[in-house]
């Protein structure tokens, strides 16, 4: 109600006043006619005329307001910019005016015509510049080239957000949070690039030189599943891994993705480099680059000083910190090597497998019950992660499914071997239910000692009353 008094209130009021004074006719004109010598039907015919044009600006508001900016944005989804409802209401008004002399004041349309386009010529060349702007403003709307709230570049010099388009220039917001005032004259021959049109997504890529020492198989599977991991990236399409070509000093490989809204492109740049160099620093996987030839021998760029193997493997996984390098090595002797493809299924919920992966390369994904069980909450496991303690500790199905989102190399330790490992390292026993019940309590962000002490008891006795010493279950033997 605010609203309707702000935009037509006053309007309406004038209109009432003269719709009164017009039905008074001479108990008002006579008064007037005497007072200013001006006749009592000119005075009709002024009154007359000012009602028409309250009811001009009447239609041209209700115009602009209710239909551009009301029913039109409604339908078309979209801000439309207040160009277009400006322009709109102009020609309303001139219609109007043109229709008061001639209906009113009897006035030959022809000669206003005639008399009104000489003047529009005259006046037209004196301000050609603001009618060019004025049109490129109009142009810029109809044509769809911008709208508000694209992110523009013009001429490779001006570079922003779009926050106005105005008769005469059009506004852009940098983002150094800057305004810039850019005529519409300088528009209408300005290359402009839409960031956001066709879609706001961007591809966007990296490269990397990787020397030789890796192959293309394991540099593919770590960049691959370090660019899905990269926190906070969101995606529009699955990025790829290609080796580009072979250089002096390392393989160039090169990494395409496409992110969801270009503005976030430094962001997941940031986000992805920085994945890549953990993955990399995980796995001791050397970085390339040649300076000059005097340097040639040190082009070599070590990210960590730890080589892939299995024994590194799994001494940097968290469920294996606290065993003796003996036991680390043994576990190594005991792991069986298993590929999956991407989108593959490693294990399926409730499958009775007892076994725990150990994830070498490549990136997996289980999808299981929040612990309050009212809904889902996707896991993911990369290098030196793994899952199924509770199948191979505890003898409980898989919770989840797991699948490959990416090619994998994962190590399985079964059931079998880790009665083998109890019968040889008897002391395993006593540190795995402490590292168990430790990982559990990390995991649910608790800071109780005693529930911790109650955790390491009770993967204790569990442990034993399963596996014993030294004794192995076939059922739990190697599975494909």
């Amino acid at each position: 109600m605010q609203d309707l008094w702000k935009n037509y209130g006053r309007l309406v009021l004038g209109i009432f006043f003269l719709v009164c004074v017009l039905a008074l006719g001479e108990l008002v004109n006579r008064p007037l006619a005497f007072a200013t010598g001006i006749a009592m039907p000119v005075w009709g015919q002024f009154e007359l005329a000012a009602l028409y044009l309250l009811l001009t600006l009447l239609t041209a508001r209700f115009i602009k307001i209710n239909l551009i900016h009301g029913v039109l944005e409604r339908r078309t989804g979209r801000p439309i910019p207040t160009l277009i409802g400006d322009i709109t209401g102009v020609l309303v008004i001139i219609v109007g005016v043109g229709m008061i002399m001639s209906s009113v004041f009897n006035k030959d349309m022809t000669t206003l015509v005639a008399t009104g386009g000489m003047s529009m010529m005259i006046l037209g060349i004196a301000l050609r510049d603001v009618i060019v702007a004025a049109f490129t403003g109009v142009l810029i709307n109809t044509e769809q080239t911008f709208k508000i709230g694209d992110k523009v570049k013009i001429n490779d010099k001006f570079t922003g957000t779009v926050v106005k388009i105005g008769w005469r220039t059009t506004t852009l917001k940098t983002w150094a949070q800057e305004l810039i005032q850019i005529p519409n004259l300088m528009l209408s021959n300005a290359v402009i690039c839409n960031e956001n049109q066709p879609t706001p997504a961007a591809k966007r890529g990296l490269e990397i030189l990787i020397d030789y020492d890796t192959s293309v198989e394991s540099a593919e599977r770590i960049l691959l599943a370090a660019t899905l991991s990269a926190e906070g990236v969101k995606f529009d399409a699955p990025p790829s891994v290609l080796a580009k070509r072979m250089d002096r000093d390392g393989v160039l490989y090169a990494i395409a993705y496409t992110i969801t809204d270009y503005l976030d492109g430094a962001k997941a740049d940031h986000a992805i480099i920085k994945s890549i160099l953990q993955r990399l620093r995980d796995a001791g996987i050397h970085v390339s680059y040649a300076k000059s030839e005097v340097l040639h021998s040190q082009s070599r760029v070590r990210i960590a000083d730890r080589s892939l193997d299995r024994l590194n493997l799994v001494k940097q996984c968290r469920l294996f910190y606290e065993l003796p390098e003996a036991v680390c090595q043994r576990i190594t002797d005991l792991l069986i090597t298993r590929n999956y493809r991407a989108k593959g299924s490693i294990v399926q919920a409730g499958e009775r497998r007892h076994s725990l992966f150990l994830i070498g390369e490549g990136m997996v994904k289980r999808q299981r019950l929040t612990r309050d069980g009212n809904g889902f909450v996707d896991e993911r496991f990369i290098a030196t992660e793994a899952f199924g303690r509770g199948a191979l500790f505890l003898g409980q199905p898989h919770p989840a499914t797991v699948v490959a989102e990416t090619n994998v190399l994962a190590y399985e330790l079964t059931r079998v071997g880790l009665a083998t490992l109890f019968a040889e390292h008897p002391e395993t026993m006593r540190i795995l239910p402490a590292t168990l019940a430790k990982l559990d309590v990390l995991q649910s962000g608790s800071q109780d000692a005693s529930n911790q002490e109650r955790l390491v008891q009770l993967y204790r006795g569990q442990m034993e009353a399963i596996h014993g010493l030294g004794h192995s279950d076939p059922r739990g033997g190697d599975v494909a």
